[in-house]
């Protein structure tokens, strides 16, 4: 097998298929934006598999030479069309677990053309005065009061892309009704069909065949790729991390001799850990951290990782310096501030204060003091709050401590208990 990089992969395909009949766009090839789900990229209805070699991901460059010539001797008739009706707008929290996110080209076009609708209803108008009328189809054949013209001005900036292709440079609009050549939405509908035959193989636990979750929750690395391991095999294939590096920096000879991928990672408990995560402020260990959630600590918004993490706060404290100091690192000390400030702060209205909880946005931290705007946007109130610094140690040392003392006795070590017992002056 000829494995070849994601670049020459690109490279092949875009020469190869030049001149075909379905607009493609190949970005995919590159960023491999479902790898986690299924370890394909899905060009059409034909599935480039990808493969992981000396920790970097490849393709077989006879499988991508067949599926770019394949997509090049693709033929459509442009005159034979198919109408393509708009399903009904349903809002992702009403959709069923299963079907959120289910690949269903249909849908996606109809979500562009709902989201345009809904922009042009509220764009400029105070929040009193929308409504829920981009929800249903207008006079037009188009949701809300979008007309096509505002649709096609609307899609230069963006591009919409199913299948790794572009879906709107074939759609007309004609009598009301949306069309679409017939040989496009029949590669679609196989395109649908592949997506869904893949995500059933990958959910399935590769040990003991139980069906998991559908988007890839017990999609772990391996040295091949990702695999599928349910909670009950992931444990039995890799230990628990149970600090015994606990205090050991990280650049230390202990920790480099010691590989993270014999882990489960230790905030989702269900995964093959990937690498060890350190406190960048303190250099000492925290943890087997699975890729996933290492890059959700590192890189996502530091408030993110603070609420949609089961643990994060303890996790964080596996730092000895920040446990002893019941602080956390310093990019999280503006996170804290702001859930402080929303859940205390308030505007006045007629002598009265405010019941709704307003916005607070950090602009600057000059002169020892953290500036934040606080919006109420109910009222279109806006006012300033400054936060001195000593006072913003103290707040993260109080969160802190409620994470201590709201912690599983059994989730906190020894000394974190002591830690959140001692009375630290401010």
């Amino acid at each position: 097998m000829a494995q070849i990089s994601p670049k020459l992969a690109h490279t092949y395909f875009t020469e190869l298929s030049v001149g075909s009949a379905v607009p493609l766009d190949l970005d995919d090839l590159l960023h491999m934006m479902n790898m986690r789900r299924h370890n394909h990229v899905v060009i059409g209805d034909i599935a480039l598999r990808c493969y992981k070699n000396k920790s970097k991901w490849t393709y077989d460059e006879r499988d991508v030479r067949r599926a770019a010539q394949a997509l090049a001797d693709f033929r459509l008739d442009v005159d034979d069309v198919l109408e393509v009706p708009l399903p009904a707008h349903c809002d992702h929290d009403e959709q069923d677990a299963e079907d959120r996110g289910r690949a269903d080209w249909r849908r996606k076009i109809a979500s562009w053309l709902f989201w345009q609708a809904r922009h042009k209803q509220t764009e400029g108008r105070p929040y009193e005065e929308w409504d829920d009328s981009w929800t249903r189809i207008g006079a037009s054949g188009l949701p809300g009061e979008l007309t096509w013209d505002e649709f096609v001005a609307a899609c230069t900036r963006f591009r919409g892309n199913i299948a790794n292709t572009r879906p709107l440079e074939l759609m007309t609009f004609t009598g009301g009704s949306l069309f679409l050549p017939r040989a496009y939405a029949e590669l679609l509908d196989r395109w649908e069909q592949v997506e869904e035959n893949l995500v059933t193989r990958a959910r399935t636990c590769r040990d003991c065949a139980a069906q998991g979750p559908r988007w890839g929750g017990w999609r772990t690395q391996s040295p091949l790729g990702y695999v599928t391991l349910c909670p009950p095999c992931s444990g039995a294939a890799f230990q628990r991390y149970t600090g015994h590096l606990r205090g050991v920096l990280y650049d230390s000879p202990r920790v480099r001799s010691t590989r993270a991928d014999d882990y489960l990672c230790r905030l989702c408990a269900v995964t093959r850990a990937a690498a060890w995560d350190h406190c960048h402020d303190h250099g000492y260990l925290r943890g087997p951290l699975c890729g996933s959630c290492n890059t959700f600590e590192g890189k996502t918004f530091p408030r993110n990782f603070l609420e949609a993490k089961e643990g994060a706060v303890l996790h964080l404290l596996e730092c000895r310096d920040c446990l002893d100091r019941r602080t956390l690192p310093g990019r999280y000390h503006v996170a804290i501030i702001q859930k402080h400030l929303e859940a205390t702060e308030r505007h006045r209205i007629h002598s009265r204060r405010c019941k709704r909880r307003p916005s607070a946005q950090h602009l600057e931290l000059a002169h020892g003091m953290h500036r934040f705007d606080l919006e109420c946007w109910r009222h279109s109130e806006t006012w300033t709050k400054n936060v001195p610094v000593p006072e913003t140690a103290a707040l993260v040392r109080d969160f802190v401590d409620q994470a201590l003392a709201a912690a599983q006795p059994d989730t906190v070590v020894p000394a974190a208990r002591a830690a959140s017992e001692t009375t630290t002056p401010a």
